[in-house]
């Protein structure tokens, strides 16, 4: 399995991309799936790196769905994938959970993301729609659903195990139905689940935030031993931490995962 780093877990740091590239390598990781803040920020300084990593996915935003959704900008993210040499593009499938979107912003939503999907075609890329509360794909029998209805070969799923876990679902079982359309993973933990709401977005990018139950990757309820060694071996994931010390906290992960027999075995 290749393991990369999230750049999000330094996005409360000054960090160059030199500083990434060399944390990357220095570490071990696979490579390092770039924050789309990030990516706009240091794309012609980690062009010009003599040595950098490989980079699987841009971690992207759209407003999809939404009034202020434009397809020049749509675009512009697919040419900024292409131009950080990543495969893959991920994207939430909006901003409401399935069960209180209306069917005019439904229709928007997907609307919007089979226009994503057609540039990123163009571009060689595929769009990875993550498993995510307050989405369209919030769930499993949500998630197949939205995947049959948008029905575009440029269209796949990052598969957060976490997120999966939330939604009521054995990650495992899910795993089994989605494994057709699955082209990443997202590797995180908590402590409880009443602790989940420590990653909801307007939390985890405030400074100022709780992190509260965010523990690293095999000290929370999930079994990541167990996990990891179901996964195939050929299977990408990133590590995503958004505590504090993300360098220490990713590198141990990374260090425990590959300790994970059938890992250490590919």
């Amino acid at each position: 399995m290749k393991i990369n780093a999230c750049s999000v877990a330094f996005r409360h740091l000054d960090v160059s991309a030199a500083d990434l590239a060399r944390y990357v390598m220095r570490e071990g990781f696979d490579g390092l799936e770039i924050w789309l803040p990030h990516a706009r920020a240091m794309a012609e300084e980690w062009a010009a790196l003599p040595a950098r990593s490989h980079v699987p996915m841009l971690a992207g935003y759209l407003p999809v769905g939404l009034p202020g959704f434009d397809a020049a900008e749509a675009e512009a993210l697919c040419v900024l994938t292409r131009q950080w040499g990543a495969g893959r593009l991920r994207l939430f499938a909006g901003n409401l959970g399935s069960a209180e979107v209306t069917p005019e912003r439904r229709d928007a939503i997907l609307r919007d993301l089979r226009e994503t999907a057609q540039f990123a075609a163009l571009h060689g890329l595929r769009v990875a729609i993550e498993t995510h509360p307050d989405t369209l794909a919030d769930g499993l029998a949500e998630t197949l659903g939205l995947l049959e209805e948008l029905d575009h070969p440029a269209i796949g799923v990052n598969f957060d195990v976490l997120h999966v876990w939330e939604s009521g679902a054995d990650p495992l079982a899910a795993h089994a139905k989605l494994a057709p359309h699955i082209l990443h993973y997202h590797l995180k933990n908590v402590t409880a689940r009443d602790c989940l709401t420590v990653f909801n977005p307007g939390n985890v990018h405030d400074p100022a935030g709780s992190r509260q139950g965010m523990c690293p990757l095999f000290e929370g309820v999930l079994d990541y031993a167990h996990i990891l060694a179901a996964l195939p071996w050929t299977a990408e994931a990133s590590l995503e931490w958004f505590g504090p010390e993300p360098a220490a906290t990713m590198a141990t992960d990374l260090s425990r995962a590959r300790a994970v027999p059938a890992i250490a075995a590919a």
